[in-house]
């Protein structure tokens, strides 16, 4: 059976107290739902349970323990459950903190100045707890950070964080992440060579976008063809280029996230802050 034939019902009369809402999401090997559970909003995530998926929902649940930020969603009141389907399949599913928002590849690009720095500085947060705690988030992108209001964003999904201290959760040699905001780094080093500068670089791509409009390895002006070998080659182009109002201490900020060698990238999300506080916002 597919995880798309699965009646949110099933899951329903398994877990008395649960109210299931609007679907949010279906794709990969994930459905969510908004929902309710002893009437306080919350997330459902349902996967089938073949024993990778289990692996990654565990990390997805280990990093939500021991990560901490306002800028990270919370696990739910519930353990994760898994519930055995009348074929003999497994279903997973757990709940999580409700953010309130939009996805911020709904949100209108490009975005105003000032909400592109709050973008930054939220995100770069949420990665800076991550990596304190010894993880790589490996897949910041839009789809993946929630705009609660123009200030405030926060990082969700992190089903493929890498522990760069446990056991891998992937299949040995295959690149993780979602295309077009792969890092150099996530194309070209063993997995447990990468750090928060892999991150960032993945945030630099998700800036450029909110602050241009395009995509800085995919777009009118770049080489067509593979974006891996855009990413891996291609010098993108001056943000002002596509956005002439963008200040430039900001278009400075993102070329250097965007660096090919990650040595030329911030090495800590404090120089990161700092170079931010460099940007004038419109008073």
């Amino acid at each position: 059976m597919e995880l798309s034939q699965v009646e949110p019902s099933v899951i329903a009369n398994n877990c008395p107290g649960l109210v299931i809402g609007t679907q949010l999401k279906i794709g990969g090997q994930k459905r969510v739902w908004q929902c309710a559970y002893q009437k306080e909003a919350y997330v459902l995530k349902a996967l089938m349970g073949d024993e990778r998926t289990l692996r990654r929902v565990r990390r997805e649940i280990e990093v939500m323990h021991v990560c901490e930020s306002r800028y990270l969603p919370k696990f739910g009141p519930l353990p994760l459950q898994e519930l055995r389907l009348a074929n003999g399949q497994t279903l997973l599913y757990f709940l999580e903190e409700y953010i309130e928002g939009t996805p911020l590849n709904s949100v209108h690009m490009p975005m105003p100045t000032e909400d592109v720095v709050a973008l930054a500085l939220c995100v770069a947060e949420a990665l800076d707890v991550l990596a304190l705690n010894g993880y790589v988030h490996r897949d910041v992108k839009p789809m993946n950070i929630i705009q609660r209001r123009s200030s405030d964003y926060v990082l969700i999904d992190a089903g493929i964080a890498l522990d760069l201290d446990g056991e891998a959760i992937s299949v040995s040699g295959a690149v993780v992440g979602t295309k077009w905001y792969l890092s150099p780094d996530q194309l070209t080093l063993p997995p447990k060579e990468l750090d928060l500068r892999s991150d960032l670089f993945s945030l630099g791509v998700t800036l450029y976008e909110s602050a241009t409009g395009e995509h800085p390895f995919m777009n009118d002006e770049v080489p067509r063809g593979d974006i891996v070998l855009n990413i891996l080659h291609f010098e993108c182009l001056d943000p002002q280029r596509f956005n002439p109002a963008m200040p430039r201490p900001l278009c400075d900020v993102i070329s250097r996230l965007l660096c090919k060698d990650r040595n030329g990238r911030y090495s800590t999300v404090e120089e990161l802050r700092d170079a931010l506080k460099a940007v004038r916002l419109p008073v």
